[in-house]
């Protein structure tokens, strides 16, 4: 990317306009345009005002890069429709520079981790109970066995995945894509832990299925999160066979032990037929009457964070690969902060005198 690149995407990162980043840089809007193309390059006072503006170390704005390309639209996959326009451009910048800067670590440390596609995947799938299947068999082959998975985020770094939260954004809840050999998530910021579970294991989804014509994608991918998380031989462990009513306290039980949330707890029940329809309608009702239709109790424990990309970069300054403007740099925070985090600054040292 050129310098003029770099503004560009950070500013549609930011949901900014030209006309508010020129206002705020006490530039015209022609003028920040013309860095943009590359017409015209911003001297130091006004790189610095752009980099404080942009929330965006000085360095990470004159990075080379060799990776960064345009990611194909049709690559990209939103659990929503509803996303268009100048949220969906803000996604795809935010998409972008997190990967190359991902992408840059990896090839400054020589660590490269890819996503090996389990055996028998990916799968067509023509019905609900090939989902269920498919699932059970995701388990098998990872070697999961049938009980809770601890941290799934976790799990599916491990796997080779590249998880990334988008912050600031809050009409999407993930999206998922390919680049290259890579596999790529990200999930917006904020997700509660049972909502972000749920999340990834439907972006996997979307990564090892093929609905056949005539299935309702996110129907199938739902169930594809609910069977994985919660094999059915655990929900009929739990729930037993047959129920007229699943208290909430139970629910909230098995919603703690599983990370699965209560909602979608009652969507099993119902389609592994432990409840009727009429139950389940019921059963919603109850939940909406609570308020735990919008908020469920235990939504207020947050979600795993991706931890890999951080990883590598604290891992590549510790060894020597990269200097400390570069780890700051690629981690998207200003020198101070970077020092603050690995330890070498005093928070209560105002003069920032390393340790």
């Amino acid at each position: 990317m050129t310098i003029g690149e770099r503004i560009r995407v950070r500013r549609k990162c930011l949901g900014l306009s030209l006309r508010d980043l020129a206002e705020k840089i006490e530039r015209s809007h022609t003028t920040v345009d013309k860095y943009e193309k590359g017409l015209l390059v911003p001297d130091s006072g006004v790189l610095i005002r752009i980099s404080d503006v942009l929330e965006i170390p000085l360095a990470a704005l004159l990075r080379p890069s060799r990776h960064t390309r345009e990611i194909p639209k049709g690559q990209i996959s939103f659990r929503t429709k509803k996303i268009a326009g100048k949220e969906r451009t803000r996604i795809e910048a935010e998409t972008q520079d997190w990967l190359e800067r991902y992408l840059s670590i990896e090839e400054l440390s020589g660590i490269r981790r890819i996503f090996e596609m389990p055996d028998e995947f990916p799968r067509v799938v023509s019905s609900y109970d090939e989902v269920e299947t498919a699932a059970d068999d995701l388990r098998k082959v990872w070697d999961l066995g049938t009980h809770p998975i601890d941290n799934l985020t976790s799990l599916l770094e491990d796997k080779g995945l590249k998880i990334g939260i988008i912050r600031g954004i809050t009409k999407f809840d993930a999206l998922c894509t390919s680049f290259g050999d890579d596999l790529v998530i990200l999930m917006r910021a904020g997700l509660s832990y049972a909502r972000q579970r749920f999340t990834l294991a439907h972006e996997l989804g979307h990564c090892l299925l093929i609905p056949k014509d005539g299935m309702d994608h996110e129907k199938v991918m739902h169930r594809f999160a609910g069977a994985f998380l919660v094999p059915s031989t655990r929900v009929l462990f739990e729930l037993g066979e047959s129920r007229r009513h699943i208290s909430v306290h139970e629910l909230t039980i098995v919603k703690e032990k599983y990370g699965l949330s209560m909602s979608a707890w009652i969507y099993r029940a119902s389609d592994l037929g432990i409840i009727s329809a009429d139950t389940h309608t019921r059963m919603r009702k109850e939940l909406s009457t609570l308020g735990w239709n919008r908020k469920e109790p235990g939504d207020e424990k947050a979600g795993d964070d991706p931890v890999s990309l951080e990883s590598l970069v604290y891992r590549s300054h510790a060894e020597g690969i990269i200097s400390t403007s570069k780890a700051a740099e690629l981690l998207n925070q200003p020198i101070a902060e970077f020092f603050i985090l690995n330890g070498e600054i005093s928070r209560d040292n105002s003069s920032l005198v390393c340790h």
